[in-house]
């Protein structure tokens, strides 16, 4: 490497965890306890629309308001520590 090159700190993509409706809901579970996120506290998701029409159903029936935020919702179904 000459004096001029530099190595760039994003040189690494983040990663993307793939969902597909062909995994098992445990499978599912470990790759989105998995996620790694950046430094935004964000991580890339790729659904399939099977997994997609799951997350929904799955949200709906936990919220009695769909209109809740997701820290709310989790605050009311969380396990006790």
């Amino acid at each position: 490497m000459s004096s001029g090159d530099s190595v760039s700190k994003h040189a690494t993509p983040m990663p993307v965890a793939y969902l597909s409706e062909q995994m098992s809901i445990r499978r599912i579970a470990e790759i989105l306890e998995a996620l790694r996120f950046d430094a935004h506290q964000e991580a890339k998701v790729v659904l399939d629309p099977g997994v997609r029409d799951y997350l929904l159903r799955a949200s709906r029936a936990v919220a009695a308001d769909p209109g809740v935020k997701i820290r709310h919702a989790w605050r009311s179904i969380r396990p006790p520590r």
